[in-house]
């Protein structure tokens, strides 16, 4: 590596390790959802259509992207570069979707649209995150 990994990197890399929590928990909870709802389906004909296996699928789903995040956060946290082009990738996804969603009109994503452009940013143009990452595979 050819330097510290700096301290918004860290700050970077905990917020996908809290964010990882929340995936692995709610993916868990849709998987237990899914137990409800096949008891439900029988009272309540949307959730007979939709089944239990939707959720089943959106849990297993949300797990992996999870999973996905604890490798992101221990990669940022190594100053594993691949881990900062995956969250490059994941912030410019989140900046496309703040930016859709608020041209649909839904302002409550503006918030997470300037998180998603600050990590972003900060990931790609800051010179001592630059240096840190330059040499990590």
């Amino acid at each position: 590596m050819a330097g510290e990994v700096p301290a918004g990197v860290k700050i970077i890399s905990v917020l996908y390790y809290i964010g990882a929590g929340f995936s692995l928990l709610f993916g868990l909870l849709f998987l237990i959802g899914a137990g409800f709802i096949g008891t439900l389906a029988s009272k309540i004909p949307l959730l007979g259509l939709l089944g239990s296996g939707l959720f089943i699928v959106v849990g297993i789903i949300i797990i992996l992207l999870g999973v996905l995040s604890i490798f992101v956060a221990r990669g940022l946290w190594k100053g594993k570069n691949w881990a900062r082009i995956v969250a490059v990738i994941f912030a410019v996804l989140g900046i496309l979707s703040g930016i859709s969603s608020i041209i649909k009109g839904g302002y409550s994503s503006l918030f997470g649209l300037i998180i998603n452009l600050l990590i972003g940013g900060y990931l790609m143009f800051n010179s001592s995150v630059k240096s840190a990452f330059s040499s990590s595979a």
